[in-house]
């Protein structure tokens, strides 16, 4: 076992693994650039793409150069359109001293000015005052006498009755006379049943008890316990029939009872509602009558109310007929005054289209002054704006990266594996040393003083 320490491995050369990374970087570039832009050949023209070494570069890296060439067809277009644009141009500059020419002359439309006033015209004849054929009349309500009614007093009042004083319905009974019904066994109809059948139960068991007694079977045994359960169970038997029977009973009882009681209930009820429906005819019969008077009189008041509107209304319908005379003589006065006024507003209306003509014919004049001069500066403005030239569309040139080979990184890399397995074979050095020294401590232990 070697007792030497292991030595470090030699330190990776980390300035030499950045430059052959910036080396791999840069050819990968140059590499992506050729790949990205390759020559094209199109029915159009055709582009082309290459690389030199320029000395004033720095690094000296190559340049690219594109070289766009068109087909004979669309060269002699493109010398076409600049031609054009070329004549174009040049009209363009005549035009530009023609229009100077003319805006450097004032402009002046020489119009006359614009019609505001049409003149006076004829006079307006506003109609006929209100009372010029007098003035409508009207009849006086009370002048044939006054409608007036009748005092519903002077006949009586019509009246009711009290129902209180016949009494009021019974709405309930007295069940304490009732009688009542079972509320636990053993009361009422169930008492009695079961009083009298006590004793002939008590008997019975009794006699069992005895016979069984002369039999020899005594208390406890299994025999005596068999017999003794039959017996109770006739016994309960013999009860609950007992029990049902008097319940029926006593129901029965207190179904009559009530029954009874309810009939006497609306028998005095009827008796009631009699009474009560006799005073309420005798009632209606005296109220029927008080009617009857009254409406007599309302009909005799009625007909003298009809005579004094008869009256009124006679007196209506004249004054009625003098008004619609005052009415159409206005009317006609009106109506000739209308048709003197129309005949001015029609006058009116035709001197107003008249100078709104005039004022149109001096507006479309001066808009055919302003075309004409600015004719020209459209002119000019539509040959700026003609054709312009369209070249065919090529390729952009494209600038790619690609990723170099991590050159750096495995350097690295390399430098931490060599660490690590140096590290292992420190450590296994420092194990064996360990164990040596603990082998010559035991060792010390017994060798003599």
């Amino acid at each position: 076992m070697s007792k030497n320490a292991p030595k470090p491995p030699p330190a990776p050369d980390y300035a030499a693994a950045a430059t052959a990374q910036g080396t791999a970087n840069k050819e990968a570039g140059l590499q992506t650039a050729v790949l990205s832009n390759p020559n094209i050949i199109s029915p159009y023209g055709n582009q082309k793409v290459t690389w030199s070494t320029d000395p004033n570069n720095p690094g000296g890296s190559p340049q690219a150069t594109v070289t766009q060439t068109l087909t004979p067809e669309a060269q002699r277009t493109l010398e076409a359109q600049q031609q054009v644009q070329t004549n174009m141009a040049n009209l363009g500059l005549t035009g530009i001293k023609q229009a100077g020419d003319i805006l450097n002359k004032p402009f002046n439309a020489n119009l006359p000015d614009l019609q505001t006033s049409v003149g006076p015209g004829k006079e307006l004849n506003y109609g006929p005052s209100a009372g010029m054929y007098g003035l409508a009349g009207s009849v006086g309500a009370g002048q044939y006498g006054t409608a007036s009614s009748v005092d519903p007093s002077k006949f009586g009042t019509a009246q009711g009755i009290n129902a209180e004083d016949f009494g009021k319905a019974q709405q309930s009974i007295d069940t304490s006379g009732i009688a009542k019904m079972p509320v636990n066994a053993g009361m009422t109809g169930q008492a009695a049943i079961l009083n009298r059948l006590s004793p002939q139960i008590r008997q019975s068991q009794e006699a069992l008890a005895q016979d069984l007694a002369n039999q020899g079977i005594t208390p406890g045994s299994e025999a005596y316990n068999r017999a003794m359960t039959q017996q109770g169970q006739q016994a309960n038997d013999l009860y609950s029939q007992a029990a049902l029977q008097g319940i029926n009973l006593d129901m029965s009882a207190n179904n009559q009872g009530f029954g009874q009681k309810m009939s006497e209930a609306n028998l005095y009820n009827s008796g009631m509602g009699q009474n009560f429906n006799q005073a309420a005819t005798a009632q209606q019969m005296k109220n029927q009558a008080i009617g009857q008077n009254f409406g007599q009189a309302m009909s005799a008041q009625d007909q003298a109310n009809a005579a004094i509107g008869q009256n009124f209304g006679q007196g209506v319908t004249a004054q009625d007929q003098a008004n619609r005379a005052i009415g159409q003589n206005f009317g006609q006065g009106a109506t000739s005054a209308g048709l003197y006024n129309g005949a001015a507003a029609q006058d009116l209306s035709q001197r107003i289209q008249q100078g709104q003509f005039g004022n149109t014919a001096l507006q479309q004049s001066l808009a055919q002054q302003l075309q004409l001069r600015n004719q020209p500066i459209n002119e000019i403005t539509a040959l700026m704006n003609g054709s312009q030239i369209q070249n065919p569309n090529f390729q952009a040139y494209t600038g790619a990266n690609i990723n170099a080979a991590p050159v750096y990184q495995a350097t690295q890399d390399k430098g931490a594996w060599a660490q690590n397995a140096y590290n292992q074979k420190v450590g296994s050095y420092n194990n064996n040393m360990a164990g040596l020294y603990g082998l010559g401590g035991a060792a010390m232990k017994f060798m003599p003083s």
